[in-house]
């Protein structure tokens, strides 16, 4: 197997350096720190001699009060391509060498908590996309739509957090007929026949759909407290607003996730050490075993069964020895079906509608045919951090919980996840 390549840069200085009043070599550990670095080292020296060719040394004979220093600093390339040039800045006399080694061995614990010492600020996406109270239904639904978004913050015009738009809110307050999440899955027509109606029927704003009271966080925030916040009242996204109530930042989950999922050097470079018994720091300590599931041959209308007794509007294919092999989702579902099917679908989905409906699909459609073939899953013993992992890089919202023979006993989604790294 081919040894992964990692960067290796040595920083060389003297005790007496300094940047702004502080040690030089201290204050660049503290920036390493900040910005997310793997990990540096700070090495003494006993004696050494530079380019003046004076050499120092800790010998009684020749005391010196400027020893030379070495920080060893780690990392993968892009995040030494990153910051790098602000450690040129900060050295303006000295020595900085760069080099690519291989990595032979790096055993680390796996991390199934948010540190607590991490803030909002260094994770948050700042600057998000806001609207104004006036923002038109259409164009709020249209934004939600093509950015992705699950809500917008909305400002006042100096920027202060006045509400937040949910996709929510666009059905419960705007009139919006099908969930923001299925409108892609629609044939373009459809979607545009849906935004037209909103702009010809309904004259709402930001300001008559939004919520007024926001639970907002603060740069300065843990991240601990933040993930505890949306854990327990099942909030996500967070506006991030700083002490005049300007939005400076929003946090999602998934950011909250991301912390715990990130493998230090590379999922590719680490060993983690597991834990080998299910408990604390392990997926089936939060996983729910209540798990909509099919057979291969499951018609249309036992999937959906399936699917509107979740929450996750999802449901595990399984085959006859219960082993999953494909996921069915929502939007997978409409993409699949006939387009004059899928405004009856959709309602269905929406459970406005029994999913036995004569206006609902046609018949013959199996649970294989509605599938998405998925062979990934974890285990009861499973690392949290691991079991994250898997499902941002895959961007899965559940994974499948299988035994040692590989069948299905539970399922692990993202809020539970999450509560699993925030909630004591």
């Amino acid at each position: 197997m081919e040894t992964p390549q990692i960067r290796r840069v040595r920083i060389y200085l003297n005790e007496q350096d300094h940047w702004h009043g502080r040690p030089l070599s201290l204050a660049i550990l503290d920036y390493l720190r900040k910005h997310e670095a793997m990990g540096a080292t700070l090495f003494r020296g006993i004696a050494g001699f530079g380019v003046h060719h004076k050499i120092r040394t800790v010998s009684i004979e020749m005391l010196s009060t400027n020893l030379p220093l070495v920080i060893e600093w780690i990392d993968r390339p892009d995040r030494v391509e990153k910051l790098l040039p602000t450690i040129r800045t900060m050295v303006p006399e000295g020595l900085i060498t760069a080099e690519l080694i291989g990595l032979v061995k790096a055993t680390v614990p796996v991390p199934h908590r948010v540190s607590e010492e991490r803030t909002v600020g260094q994770v948050m996406t700042p600057d998000p996309l806001t609207v104004q109270p006036e923002t038109s239904l259409r164009e709020l639904t249209a934004l939600l739509i093509t950015r992705d978004y699950r809500a917008l913050p909305v400002v006042n015009p100096e920027g202060r957090l006045v509400g937040l738009v949910t996709r929510g809110d666009l059905i419960e307050r705007g009139g919006l007929r099908l969930q923001v999440e299925l409108l892609p899955a629609l044939d373009g027509a459809a979607v545009e026949r849906e935004l037209r109606r909103l702009e010809m029927e309904s004259p709402k704003t930001a300001a008559d759909l939004m919520t007024r009271e926001v639970v907002t966080v603060r740069p300065e925030t843990t991240l601990a407290a933040a993930g505890r916040l949306m854990a327990e009242q099942r909030l996500n996204p967070l506006p991030v607003v700083d002490a005049d109530a300007r939005v400076v930042g929003i946090i999602s989950r998934v950011d909250v996730l991301r912390t715990v999922a990130e493998p230090g050097l590379g999922a590719a470079l680490m060993e983690p050490a597991r834990p080998v018994e299910t408990g604390a720091g392990t997926v089936g300590v939060v996983m729910s075993r209540q798990v909509p599931a099919v057979g291969v041959d499951a018609g249309l209308g036992e999937v959906l069964a399936a699917m509107v007794s979740s929450r996750q509007n999802r449901v595990v294919v399984v085959d006859g020895e219960w082993r999953p092999i494909g996921v069915i989702t929502d939007t997978e579902l409409l993409r699949r079906v006939e387009p004059e099917a899928q405004p009856g679908l959709a309602q269905v989905l929406m459970r406005k509608l029994p999913f036995g409906h004569r206006e609902v699909a046609p018949d013959g459609l199996r649970s294989v045919d509605l599938m998405l073939p998925r062979g990934e899953s974890v285990r009861a013993e499973t690392p949290v951090g691991d079991a994250i992992r898997l499902m941002l890089e895959r961007e899965y919202k559940i994974l499948p919980v299988v035994d040692a023979e590989g069948r299905l006993v539970g399922l692990v989604d993202r809020a539970e996840l999450l509560r699993a790294i925030v909630v004591d």
